[in-house]
C-alpha cells in the first residue's frame, strides 16, 4: 500500500469517527462506543450507497477499511439478508475485516465466525501475551523497537479476536485478556482486555468457577492498579453491564483508586450509587411480585 493510500485510509477512519490504533485520546472520547454514519465514509471514497447492490460492490474494494465499513452498512440496512456476504468475509486477508464480519454475524445470531476468530487468536497471541525473551543476536536498537511494535500490533489483533469470541459466548481469550489487563504494554491492550473480560464475566459464575476463570477478580485488580484515565473510565462504565453484586465489588475498589484523580474516583462513586439503586429497586420489585403470589 502506498503512503498516499495509507493517508486516505486514515482520513476515512477519521471521517467515520473510529478509534485509531493506540490513540488513547480517541479511546477516551469514545468510551467504548462509536457512533458512525458508515454511508458518509463510503460516499466520500466514491462508493454510492443508495442500494444494497451498490454497498455489496463496495465490499469488494481493495481498501480493507472500505470493505469492513461496507459490511457494517450492509448489515445495518438489510439485517439478516447480509449474512451470505458476511459469511465470506472471515476468509478476508485482513483481520480487521474478519473480526468485523464475525462480530456482525454474531449480532444476527450466527456464530459461523467463531472458528476463524479462534485461528486468529492462536496466530496473533500464541503464548497468550506472556513476555518473550529478547533475542541475544538482535542488538540493533531500531530492530528491537520494530519487533516490539510488531508484537504490540499482534497483541491488539489477538485481543480483538478474543473480544469477538467473548461476545459470541466463547471464552478462549480469557488468559490473553487477563494477562493484558494487568500487564498490557499499551493502554489500548488493557482497554480491549476490559471489553473481553466484561463479556466473559456475564457468564454463569458456576460455569466460570468450573473452568477456573475469575474475570471479576481481574477487573477488581484493574480498578485498583490502572493508571490511564481512559482505561479506568471505560472499566467503571462497563462495570454497569455486569450483575449488580459483581459491579459493586469493582466500583467500590475504583472509588479508592490510588492512581486516579478525584474526578475519576467521583465518577466511580456516582456509577456505584446508580448500580446500588438499580439493585435495590430490583430486589424490591422481586419482593413485591412474590408477596402478591403467596
Amino acid at each position: 500500500m502506498t503512503i498516499r493510500a495509507v493517508n486516505k485510509d486514515r482520513s476515512f477512519l477519521s471521517t467515520c469517527g473510529l478509534v485509531l490504533l493506540f490513540s488513547v485520546s480517541a479511546v477516551s472520547s469514545a468510551q467504548g462506543k462509536v457512533i458512525c454514519d458508515w454511508a458518509v465514509g463510503l460516499q466520500e471514497r466514491g462508493y454510492p450507497t443508495d442500494t444494497p447492490a451498490q454497498i455489496i460492490e463496495a465490499t469488494k474494494s481493495e481498501s480493507y477499511v472500505v470493505r469492513y465499513t461496507a459490511l457494517r452498512l450492509l448489515t445495518q440496512r438489510t439485517g439478516k439478508e447480509a449474512i451470505p456476504h458476511l459469511i465470506q468475509a472471515p476468509d478476508d486477508p485482513r483481520i480487521q475485516v474478519r473480526w468485523h464480519a464475525a462480530h456482525l454475524l454474531g449480532t444476527l445470531g450466527d456464530k459461523s465466525g467463531v472458528d476463524r476468530m479462534r485461528q486468529d487468536l492462536q496466530e496473533f497471541a500464541p503464548n497468550n501475551g506472556a513476555p518473550i525473551r529478547p533475542d541475544p543476536n538482535v542488538t540493533d536498537p531500531d530492530e528491537i523497537k520494530n519487533r516490539e511494535n510488531r508484537r504490540n500490533v499482534q497483541l491488539y489483533d489477538g485481543l480483538r479476536a478474543a473480544r469477538v469470541l467473548a461476545e459470541l459466548g466463547e471464552r478462549d481469550g480469557y488468559v490473553l485478556a487477563t494477562t493484558m489487563a494487568l500487564a498490557g504494554p499499551l493502554a489500548v491492550h488493557r482497554l480491549h482486555a476490559v471489553y473481553t473480560l466484561v463479556e466473559i464475566a456475564k457468564a454463569d459464575s458456576k460455569i466460570l468457577a468450573a473452568e477456573g476463570m475469575d474475570p471479576a477478580s481481574v477487573l477488581c485488580a484493574m480498578a485498583d492498579s490502572e493508571k490511564v484515565q481512559a482505561v479506568f473510565s471505560t472499566l467503571v462504565s462497563f462495570a454497569q453491564k455486569l450483575p449488580p453484586d459483581t459491579a459493586e465489588r469493582i466500583l467500590v475498589i475504583a472509588t479508592k483508586s490510588p492512581h486516579q484523580s478525584e474526578k475519576m474516583r467521583n465518577l466511580a462513586a456516582f456509577i456505584l450509587q446508580k448500580v446500588k439503586a438499580k439493585n435495590k429497586a430490583g430486589q424490591k420489585g422481586g419482593q413485591d411480585s412474590g408477596s402478591c403470589c403467596d
